[in-house]
């Protein structure tokens, strides 16, 4: 087990979990829920579906689909491919992303910082942040090195598995951390992956002392990470920052030097981010 001579007090936010998922009150409209469940089936992984494959995958009636996906074609949100009849999403997602990313303070704050890390480490740096019980990475820069971990702006990973995911689920309390991962459960991706509660809570525990998280192939065999949380509880989010590269150059002896760089550069969006709020 890597341990680090340097004492660091963790990033420590408590905050409401349950935000980043659909709510399940009274309040939430079926219709708008439904629609909602076709537009995110589109990612990066897969950004064109037949109406019967996406009618399938959101488990809604063929005529269901069509009627939702004509709706939302209305507001441009998707646009349906004259020759194929597939449907692929629309221009105005883009404005919405392109909202998040000018009033998101972290994405904002985060890219000077990624770009002083990746300069200091030569590795890929990313940023990423709880959303719908996953971590989606927002930001990014790849490493010079042929030889790299990919930037992978857009995806979605298992909080579980990943440093950036632990540095979140730190940053909750066992019991936010829990309710998410008993609604996702826990997939094995290698046999190092922590794969039970009993396991994450001892690990969350030691991510608090020691102030980031740490993912030996736990994701992806002969990929190694070290992340720390950026917590804001003014604005209600979490998301992490992290350097990931080749387990040939992400050594012990190296993860341990880097931790104090991803601690820093974590530490300097939080700071930067509440500066800007206050």
């Amino acid at each position: 087990m890597l341990r680090t001579p340097i004492k660091i007090r963790p990033v420590s936010a408590t905050l409401n979990a349950k935000r980043s998922r659909p709510s399940g009150d009274q309040y939430q409209v079926a219709s708008v829920s439904k629609a909602l469940e076709l537009l995110v089936c589109f990612s990066i992984d897969s950004p064109v579906w037949a109406l019967s494959d996406i009618a399938r995958r959101a488990q809604v009636p063929k005529s269901t689909a069509h009627n939702l996906l004509r709706t939302l074609q209305q507001f441009d949100l998707v646009r349906q491919d004259p020759q194929s009849r597939h449907y692929r999403v629309g221009p105005r997602a883009l404005e919405l992303g392109l909202l998040f990313a000018k009033r998101s303070g972290e994405l904002a704050q985060s890219r000077p910082v990624l770009r002083r890390l990746v300069e200091v480490t030569g590795e890929t740096c990313k940023l990423g942040m709880l959303s719908n019980d996953q971590v989606v990475i927002i930001a990014s820069l790849e490493s010079a090195f042929q030889l790299h971990t990919r930037g992978d702006i857009g995806t979605r990973w298992s909080l579980h598995s990943t440093s950036l995911g632990k540095a979140i689920l730190a940053a909750l309390t066992d019991e936010e951390a829990r309710e998410i991962l008993e609604r996702t459960g826990m997939s094995v991706h290698t046999r190092h992956t922590i794969h039970t509660w009993a396991g994450m809570q001892k690990e969350l525990r030691a991510i608090r002392e020691r102030g980031y998280a740490l993912d030996m192939e736990e994701n992806e065999l002969g990929v190694r990470c070290v992340a720390a949380a950026v917590a804001n509880p003014l604005r209600g989010t979490v998301a992490a920052v992290s350097v990931s590269g080749p387990r040939g150059r992400l050594v012990d002896e190296r993860i341990l030097e880097l931790t104090k760089e991803v601690i820093a550069a974590a530490r300097s969006i939080t700071a930067t981010v509440q500066e800007e709020i206050a």
